[in-house]
């Protein structure tokens, strides 16, 4: 039987490597930037004007976000969309617009990073809501993105990429520090499961090393992070 490439109507190529379902694995980096840019501009809106502190050490966090899309979209683009375009022809239109789409963001990333620095130094109300909107825009470019994407790209990609590719793009993304706490991101992906499924993919998926260290430490590290970022939803699940 011949499958269909999603919304071309373009037959799947005879030669297309074997392969599972391997963006399932970017799906959950996904849901980590939806979550984390959501969040990004009440941050930046409950700050109150004058606190320095608390604006500078969100400026870590937000530039840390920021690197971290960044690092993401610039492995896709090396990765993804030559193979995607040479094996999978019919599929240029959708090639061209997550080009387009990683460039929109990227540039509004920029702008982003920009006005990150310009708030923390002062923490003045008129800097916050210039971020706070200009993060709206990101989450909602993002947001947009990330759909069409997971709609459009992905499914090629799983018929055009084999496994050994896919591990080499893991490799690759190995290779980059986390801009953001490791333990902070191991928890947020674990959490971006859902729970029915959480036990299993944490069985499957981590490396039994990283199994027991996200148990004995990661986990409060966490927890304490999430604190730290979100101390009004500490206090309410406390209360």
């Amino acid at each position: 039987m011949t499958t269909r490439l999603p919304s071309t109507g373009a037959p799947a190529l005879d030669a297309a490597p074997a392969t599972t379902c391997r963006s399932d694995e970017v799906v959950v980096i996904h849901r980590i930037f939806r979550r984390l840019f959501a969040d990004a501009p009440r941050l930046v809106r409950d700050v109150e004007p004058g606190d320095t502190d608390r604006a500078r050490f969100l400026a870590k966090h937000l530039h840390g976000i920021t690197t971290l899309l960044h690092v993401h979209h610039r492995t896709e683009d090396e990765f993804f969309w030559d193979p995607m375009r040479d094996r999978a022809p019919a599929c240029g239109l959708h090639v061209a617009l997550m080009i387009r789409q990683h460039q929109a963001v990227s540039d509004r990333l920029d702008a982003v990073d920009v006005l990150i620095d310009e708030w923390a130094t002062h923490a003045n109300a008129a800097a916050a809501a210039r971020l706070a909107a200009e993060l709206d825009e990101v989450d909602r470019l993002l947001v947009e993105h990330l759909a069409d994407e997971e709609r459009d790209a992905f499914p090629v990609l799983d018929a055009v990429l084999s496994d050994e590719e896919w591990d080499d793009i893991h490799r690759h993304a190995r290779r980059h520090k986390p801009p953001l706490p490791v333990f902070l991101l191991l928890g947020l992906m674990i959490d971006s499961v859902p729970e029915a499924e959480r036990d299993e993919w944490v069985a499957t998926q981590l490396p039994a090393p990283i199994r027991v260290a996200y148990r004995v430490i990661g986990r409060r590290q966490y927890e304490r992070a999430l604190v730290r970022l979100f101390p009004d939803r500490a206090a309410a699940a406390f209360a």
